[in-house]
């Protein structure tokens, strides 16, 4: 049985900031949005909430994700890894509610998705009413709404709050240490835009996956009430059930890493490029340099910094482009 994830009660700024944000570790948010009207209309019906989200309806047309129901709300790919198991259809904000809301009371034949739309640009008025005390402004709010569906194992690059406003959500996360008995999927094609792993948790496969139950044994429950809030490092993988006619959920990803460093994920996908196909020897040593120049300590601290190129962390604008330049540009020698 996994353990379950750390809560945390009356949470603010300076605590969230001295003990969680660079922790690396998940923490729930107990009652972080306890006070959102969302909140307050969700703990009073589904209808209610319906009846909320409609008022900031502007009529735009956005991303819905529809799964047929023999696939029991897993969105993934399709049988023969060509494609993916699910339609996806313009539609307004209002369409989707009333399609949710249609299924009260009735077997669910569909799952439907609406997902990461950015608030400002989709239901700008709502923004007001989804304060978020613990980040900075500047990071804004998507909106995240469906029926009951499940969201298959998965990472994201950066920091994310993830705030559960309706219906009932179970997360089960993930280290980074356990990708590899997570089975990851394609790096460049997946459902969402990042990566997915090939485990399915609730039919495990143990011939296909056998080391899925190592991954198990360190995994992390958070079970959301309405109005919690749960932060998840960047790189841990999380699964998401969830669960009730209409459920919605907000979210906010951040990085605090300098934004004009290069994509690591581009970076990933270069060195798989650049050392898969070596022979092994040559990986080996490979691993030695990128070890020593990438991931310990300071590889170049007895140089001077004018000299320390790529590796010098305290590059400045002009540095980090002409060096992006050189180097993104092709192979070339001093």
């Amino acid at each position: 049985m996994s353990q379950s994830v750390r809560v945390i009660e009356q949470i603010n700024r300076a605590v969230f900031d001295a003990e969680n944000r660079y922790s690396g570790q998940p923490v729930i948010l107990k009652g972080l949005a306890t006070h959102w009207p969302a909140v307050a209309a969700a703990n009073a019906s589904p209808k209610a909430l319906g009846d909320y989200l409609r008022q900031y309806d502007t009529g735009v047309a956005v991303k819905a994700s529809v799964l047929p129901k023999e696939h029991e709300g897993r969105f993934f790919y399709n049988d023969d890894l060509t494609g993916l198991n699910y339609k996806t259809y313009g539609r307004p904000l209002s369409f989707i509610i009333d399609w949710c809301l249609s299924t009260i009371g009735q077997p669910q034949n569909e799952s439907v998705y609406l997902q990461a739309q950015p608030v400002d640009g989709f239901v700008p008025g709502m923004a007001p009413d989804l304060d978020m005390p613990l980040l900075d402004s500047g990071v804004r709010p998507r909106l995240w709404i469906g029926n009951t569906l499940r969201t298959q194992t998965h990472f994201d690059y950066t920091s994310n709050i993830a705030v559960h406003v309706a219906g009932e959500k179970v997360f089960t996360l993930f280290p980074p240490d356990q990708t590899a008995n997570l089975y990851p999927g394609p790096l460049d094609r997946s459902p969402a835009g990042v990566p997915i792993s090939m485990a399915s948790l609730e039919a495990p496969d143990p011939t296909r996956y056998p080391q899925l139950d190592q991954a198990r044994n360190h995994a992390l429950t958070a079970r959301l009430e309405p109005g919690d809030g749960l932060f998840i490092p960047p790189l841990w993988w999380h699964h998401v059930q969830t669960t009730g006619p209409l459920n919605m959920l907000v979210n906010y990803w951040w990085n605090d890493a300098r934004p004009d460093l290069v994509d690591p994920m581009a970076a990933l996908h270069i060195a798989g490029l650049a050392f898969r196909a070596m022979p092994d020897e040559q990986r080996r040593a490979w691993r030695e340099m990128m070890d020593y120049f990438v991931f310990e300590g300071d590889p170049t601290g007895h140089l001077p910094k004018h000299i320390r190129g790529a590796f010098n962390t305290d590059l400045n604008l002009q540095e980090m482009t002409q060096l992006k330049s050189f180097f993104l540009g092709g192979p070339k020698r001093f």
